[in-house]
């Protein structure tokens, strides 16, 4: 008899192991016996009917004895009630973002599985959710409780990817990321307010070109408390200005001879406007001491290469990952996601590396309507030289073509 038994592993609801036999009977776990062995007794013991029936099973969960002598009938809607919350309260526990467990979907999955007399859903459905509050991750309210140290901050390999913090920014980076970074020249930045988490204020997301397999990967993440707003409010209801302002970021398809020309020209124009744009001032100082003084500009101008556009890379990457999210995060559901789409990249580039996966085919639409506009200009400054205008009518010309790029190229409503 004791070979035909039919039995399945649950536990109580205070997380202690329990024996189901025959789908009808529970036996709570007693004790652990010199030998290993483990003796359970019916949970009925403790009641008024003190029922005598016990089991007791090797590591193996063999059968070593056997006493069946029940003094109450088998309950089967109990017993299944008590295997399928275990069930989900499983699936639970191997989650990683509790939160986004199905329960009902569980149940009802099991259900037809386990093929015996199933409760109702609404009968376990408190215990459920209180089980699920309790696997959540810790709340982290402030960047300031953010830790540094955290079994959470590895990719799935096992490899730790936040590599620095301080008071104000996160950076999470894996070494397979930092490989990309360094040995590619292609890298785009952008900034998202709408995936950031609860206890942050921005994302900024690194973006590398890997040329030889025409794709990009995500090679940085940042987590930032705060960020200036006031630049762009004062500009956005003025024309001028917010020409301007989007101009700034158009600069690197231009020719980097007249670019210094060309940013002094905006200043000088947004200087007339002092009074009501002294953020975006003080952004055009940051930007000429940075990017006009401190770095060459022939690091981040593409005027003889323009094959990608930040907008492709950056922004439609951004608008994917805030599909991923009904709402803003928690931090330690953005730091799953980033931990799975890290896995997802590295197991893209390997089999695309290696050959299994075919290597993307090049999209590029915008890419060739700003080379095209651009070539017109090239042609345009080489026709001013030869009729012999001056400087001062080439720097003109580049900065027509600034603005044509900035309003019908690069910031045009996506309709297409």
């Amino acid at each position: 008899m004791e070979g035909n038994l039919k039995i399945d592993i649950s536990e109580t609801n205070r997380g202690k192991e329990q024996i189901i036999i025959d789908r009808k009977c529970k036996y709570n776990f007693s004790k652990l016996k010199k030998d290993n062995t483990k003796i359970y007794r019916c949970t009925e013991y403790k009641t008024l009917n003190k029922c005598k029936s016990f089991i007791i099973l090797n590591d193996n969960k063999e059968v070593l004895n056997y006493d069946s002598s029940h003094n109450h009938p088998g309950n089967e809607i109990n017993a299944s009630k008590s295997l399928i919350k275990h069930k989900i309260k499983d699936e639970i526990k191997k989650s990683l973002i509790p939160s986004d467990i199905k329960s009902k979907r569980i149940f009802d999955k099991i259900s037809q599985e386990i093929r015996y007399i199933c409760p109702e859903y609404k009968t376990i459905k408190s215990q459920i959710t209180r089980y699920k509050n309790k696997q959540l991750f810790p709340n982290v309210k402030t960047f300031d409780e953010v830790p540094n140290v955290s079994e959470y901050y590895k990719t799935i390999r096992g490899e730790y990817f936040m590599i620095f913090k301080n008071s104000n920014i996160i950076i999470f980076q894996s070494p397979f990321q930092a490989k990309l970074f360094m040995e590619n020249k292609h890298i785009f930045a952008d900034g998202t307010f709408l995936i950031a988490p609860t206890n942050s204020y921005q994302v900024f997301i690194t973006r590398t070109y890997v040329t030889e397999l025409n794709c990009f990967y995500t090679t940085s993440i940042l987590l930032m408390t705060k960020k200036n707003k006031l630049c762009y409010k004062e500009v956005k209801d003025h024309n001028i200005l917010n020409t301007y302002y989007k101009a700034i970021s158009n600069l690197c398809f231009i020719n980097i001879e007249y670019i210094p020309d060309i940013f002094n020209k905006i200043k000088n124009t947004c200087m007339r406007y002092k009074s009501t744009c002294s953020q975006f001032l003080n952004f055009l100082d940051f930007f000429e001491k940075t990017f006009l003084n401190i770095y060459n500009i022939k690091y981040w101008n593409y005027y003889n290469n323009i094959d990608h556009i930040t907008n492709n890379a950056s922004e439609s990457y951004n608008s994917y990952l805030k599909n991923l999210f009904v709402k803003k995060p928690s931090f330690y559901k953005l730091i799953y996601t980033i931990q799975f789409e890290e896995s997802k990249s590295y197991y893209d580039y390997h089999m695309r590396i290696k050959g299994i996966w075919r290597k993307k085919s090049r999209i590029s639409e915008r890419v060739d309507d700003i080379n095209i506009l651009v070539e017109y200009y090239k042609n345009m400054e080489a026709e001013l030289k030869n009729i012999g205008c001056s400087k001062n009518d080439i720097i003109e010309n580049w900065f027509n073509c600034l603005i044509r790029l900035n309003n019908e190229i690069i910031n045009f409503n996506k309709t297409k």
